[in-house]
């Protein structure tokens, strides 16, 4: 599973609580890959005492691209960004 969720259109904190809620839901193995509108930083402590590993990249256009797995699935994080 690598969901995609599209939050450059929302208003802080609204893209930091989708991905959360997203997270909720996230199966063993999975990753899940965000568009943020701005650099999500107050996210980033939260992901990490959950348990969970990341890997963001600034995109040329503005914003960031975050994904997001669980610790122990941290080899499914792509070693580059990818590409939309």
């Amino acid at each position: 599973m690598h969901a995609l969720l599209d939050l450059r259109h929302l208003p802080p904190p609204e893209p930091m609580q989708r991905i959360l809620d997203a997270l909720d839901e996230l199966p063993p193995g999975a990753c899940l890959h965000a568009l943020t509108p701005h650099r999500p930083g107050p996210l980033l402590p939260m992901l990490e005492q959950q348990g969970y590993a990341w890997r963001l990249d600034d995109l040329d256009e503005g914003g960031a691209r975050i994904a997001v797995c669980w610790l122990q699935d941290a080899a499914v994080l792509p070693a580059e960004p990818p590409r939309s």
